[in-house]
């Protein structure tokens, strides 16, 4: 049984908890929970993913497969096995095993729980997300007993966090496409000489990481109206249970899976959509994405703010962004669209994962053309800003003062929904064309491109490109000059662009065949 076949339970915003315990008394009759169970490493993660940036490493740009990830890190074959057995003994059911042997999901009642690792599962309404089951927290440490101490955390047994998407919807459906064309879109950022050279991303693989069902149908037809050549094709990978219809999160997985493809059109476009959106759904979309190591670009167009995210749910998904690294594997995620004030509520917070330091940022401009250039500035709703959970990397260490803490995005793109662009869905059961914007439109644009990218690495007889961030970062001024174009004007609140990196659109958007040209090298 591979990953591919977990299952989990749906959850709301963390947000929600404090009104729910408020509102109602809690309910203890047991459920069933489904749990990410983290086991020890030999090896860190952190160690793996440094040593494929370090170019003393004899690993330096050749990255780590699952394979080698289990052998270095992963327990030993029978400490492993004698532990699976250990868990069925206990009474739980093996709902999954990722083939690194750090990260097993179980399935049980909540009691079970309770009994084995001490938890204190409460159940806190009636239904979580989409009826898929009850929203619950847990009000005890987890402590896992000695008998299995491979066991490093556990992950589930709340399920109250909810991560939101990133798009912001301009107008009603329309029967033709509105907003900025393709082709205007794919001229001013400077694609067309990369198509002319027979580049479109043809064999490479992009992962979207989104959650419950999409209509796959509107993505086809969204790509054979487009008339993309030599065309991408659509999958989707099904990896934690069947997941149930949402119209926002189909709006958001169609417009991930159309605009990846729109730029790189001769992909393949993988959709790993969690039936669950909860922590431990999200932890479950990216370990069953770099336990399937297809592909090398992974997009993410949702988030929260970093105050909603739980200390332990941080140190979970650094394991898998770490791994990210390792794997060699780029991560762009929407950096989010409340400008400054990730949380909504006229504070300055950091979004949630933008901010982490082992994934791509992308901010958003407002998308302009003055002649024949190209004349962006800062849109206002770009999320960026300093990290409140996260140390300065290294390749920011240039920044200067005030940013000393990770500090984001490190790139952007067209988000404005003034400047949008269309998607092909479904709303009310109708389907049409829809103008949309928010860094959800500037994310999977920027995927796209890196994924041509590896078309071209690969062509040259290059490996593939590894973590971006250190690479553009390391650019002399010079270079980006030629490389981006520099957005200068505008703010997103506290913050404002400005010449070279800023935090409302870091080094600004891709002026392509240059970077594409200068990422082979």
């Amino acid at each position: 049984m591979n990953f591919f076949q977990t299952r989990g339970v749906a959850g709301l915003a963390a947000t929600v908890l404090a009104t729910v315990l408020a509102s109602c008394s809690l309910a203890t009759t047991p459920s069933q929970v489904t749990a990410v169970l983290r086991l020890k490493g030999k090896v860190s993660l952190q160690d793996l993913a440094a040593s494929v940036r370090d170019p003393s490493s004899p690993r330096f740009g050749i990255p780590y497969s699952p394979a080698e990830i289990k052998a270095l890190s992963g327990p030993s074959d029978e400490d492993y096995n004698q532990f699976v057995t250990q868990l069925t003994s206990e009474g739980f059911q093996i709902a999954a095993q990722s083939p690194t042997h750090l990260w097993v999901s179980v399935k049980g009642p909540s009691s079970l729980f309770d009994q084995v690792f001490g938890s204190n599962i409460q159940n806190v309404a009636t239904q979580g997300q989409s009826g898929a089951g009850p929203l619950r927290t847990n009000l005890s440490r987890v402590s896992p007993p000695a008998r299995l101490n491979l066991v490093e955390s556990v992950t589930g047994l709340d399920n109250t966090r909810r991560s939101k998407p990133r798009y912001i919807q301009r107008g009603k459906l329309t029967a033709t496409p509105g907003g900025v064309p393709q082709a205007t879109i794919k001229t001013a950022y400077g694609f067309d000489p990369i198509y002319q050279q027979g580049l479109s991303g043809k064999g490479q693989d992009i992962a979207v990481a989104t959650y419950d069902g999409f209509n796959i149908s509107d993505v086809q037809y969204f790509y054979s109206n487009s008339k993309l050549s030599p065309g991408p094709t659509v999958d989707q990978v099904t990896f934690n249970g069947t997941p149930t219809y949402n119209e926002n999160s189909a709006m958001e997985t169609e417009l991930d899976a159309e605009f990846t493809g729109m730029m790189a059109p001769g992909a393949n476009i993988h959709v790993f959509a969690s039936a669950t959106n909860d922590d431990a759904g999200e932890l479950q979309i990216f370990t069953a994405i770099l336990d399937d190591n297809r592909s090398k670009v992974i997009n993410y167009s949702w988030g929260d703010c970093e105050t909603n995210v739980t200390s332990q749910h941080q140190t979970e998904m650094d394991q898998v962004f770490e791994r990210a690294v390792a794997q060699g594997v780029n991560i762009m995620v929407a950096s989010g669209d409340s400008g400054s004030d990730g949380c909504g509520n006229k504070t300055t917070v950091a979004d949630w994962p933008a901010a982490n330091p082992d994934v791509v940022a992308v901010g958003g401009t407002t998308f302009k053309q003055n002649g024949s250039q190209i004349s962006e500035t800062a849109w206002s709703d770009s999320g960026g800003g300093i990290s409140g959970l996260f140390s300065l990397p290294t390749w920011q260490n240039a920044l200067g003062s005030p940013f000393v803490r990770r500090s984001f995005p490190d790139v952007a793109f067209n988000a404005d929904p003034n400047s949008g662009e269309a998607i092909y869905t479904t709303q009310g059961g109708q389907q049409g064309w829809l103008v949309i914007g928010g860094t959800s439109m500037a994310a999977p644009q920027w995927s796209g491109f890196l994924t041509v990218v590896g078309e071209a690495r690969q062509k040259s007889g290059k490996s593939s490109l590894g973590f971006l961030n250190p690479i553009i970062y390391g650019f002399s001024a010079s270079q980006r000059a030629s490389l981006f174009n520099d957005v200068t004007t505008g703010s997103n609140g506290a913050y404002s662009a400005g010449p070279g990196w800023d935090a409302v659109t870091g080094w600004g958007s891709m002026q392509a065949a240059a970077l594409l040209n200068a990422l082979i090298q």
